[in-house]
């Protein structure tokens, strides 16, 4: 059997799904004794090197789109047809690229997609406004889910709405969360000796509306205008369209001396700053949950340094409460939030939530539950 693995994310690109998209290229290229054939998009020309077709897009033309998919639609038919083995076609679900549901009709292939909230992001934050375009769209949509064999999304919400926006059978619909980079977190290490005083407050992630940074810099102007607090920090690492005004916050609330906005830091700089933090925030916002649930890959990087977590109250992070991980507070409660990171401080909690993340959550684990799902749970 081959496997076609269509990615649609820049190897460069700074975010969860980017992490994601260059972990399991990774992961798949690790797989020796295994066919697999990459078409990964490239800023630079379009080039083939070591199985991987390397297909130049420049996302700010139309023109550049339009090449593209051509492109991929040539490929794939070169690889699909001169086969003659079975046939996995993988894609991260792109409206644009309509080639994977051209080819899923040839009876040898058998196509999955991994879809985030696709349609509902672009209803809910309004990133098309014109009817004709967001219908065309949608129709694409609705035959990618109906053509793929399987669909594999992130949450339970994401489901749900793939169900009921386009009538599509739920029981081809598998839910798997994020994994972890271990490979990066695996240098965390658990301090050695309890501080007397937990007193490093740190956030990181990309720094967005709905990611709720503000929340968290209102938390803590809470805690320092009612308790008089000035022996602890806070830390928030990260950059996004909503940084600027996170900084006018913070100036707002008169914060600067309490609060450091440290922007953008390489990946690897990543379980540095974690392992320097005693309380780790997560805030996100009710209306991004409703669209598209939760699955945070920051979340499992603090666990996995052994770090308590504050973040929202929903199904997905029960678990923190269940065995002691941290604390969960009311999504855009501002003042829930800020009596969750005061209890932490008051408990000084130690856990030891590495394992859990191991076990659950770790590269291989997820990784090979995507790859059961593709390959119809053949040998490879």
């Amino acid at each position: 059997m081959k496997i076609i693995y269509i990615n649609s994310i820049l190897p460069d690109e700074a975010t969860g799904q980017g992490s994601f998209e260059r972990n399991f290229i990774s992961y798949m290229k690790s797989l020796s004794n295994q066919q697999v054939v990459f078409l990964t998009i490239g800023a630079g020309r379009t080039f083939y090197k070591d199985g991987t077709y390397n297909i130049k897009l420049n996302k700010n033309s139309f023109i550049s789109y339009f090449l593209y998919i051509f492109r991929v639609f040539f490929i794939l038919m070169k690889e699909i047809l001169t086969s003659k083995k079975k046939i996995f076609l993988y894609t991260r679900l792109a409206p644009y690229n309509l080639a994977p549901i051209i080819f899923s009709f040839i009876p040898s292939v058998s196509l999955t997609v991994r879809s985030g909230p696709v349609y509902q992001n672009l209803t809910s934050y309004g990133k098309i406004k014109n009817k004709k375009l967001l219908n065309i769209f949608k129709f694409i949509l609705r035959l990618y889910y109906r053509r793929a064999d399987k669909i594999i999304c992130v949450t339970d919400i994401i489901k749900q709405r793939i169900v009921s926006d386009f009538n599509i059978d739920k029981n081809k619909i598998y839910v798997i969360p994020n994994p972890i980079n271990d490979d990066i977190f695996s240098r965390c290490e658990l301090k050695d000796e309890v501080t007397s005083k937990l007193n490093t407050i740190g956030f990181i992630g990309n720094i967005y509306k709905d990611q709720g940074v503000h929340h968290l810099i209102s938390a803590i102007n809470i805690l320092v205008s009612k308790n008089n607090f000035n022996n602890f920090r806070v830390v928030i690492v990260g950059d996004g369209d909503y940084f600027k005004q996170c900084e006018l916050l913070i100036k707002q609330y008169n914060l600067n001396d309490v609060i450091t906005m440290a922007g953008l830091v390489a990946p690897n700089e990543v379980p540095l700053y974690i392992r320097n933090f005693d309380i780790c925030v997560a805030p996100f916002t009710e209306r991004d949950y409703k669209i598209r649930g939760s699955s945070a890959l920051k979340i499992m990087e603090y666990l996995y340094c052994n770090k308590p977590v504050v973040t929202i109250d929903v199904n997905e992070y029960r678990f923190i409460k269940d065995n002691s991980f941290g604390v969960l507070y009311e999504a855009d409660n501002i003042n829930d939030l800020a009596n969750s990171i005061f209890s932490l401080m008051q408990q000084q909690t130690v856990i030891e939530s590495k394992s859990f993340v191991t076990e659950h959550m770790s590269k291989n684990v997820i990784f090979k539950q995507y790859l059961q799902l593709i390959t119809n749970n053949n040998a490879y």
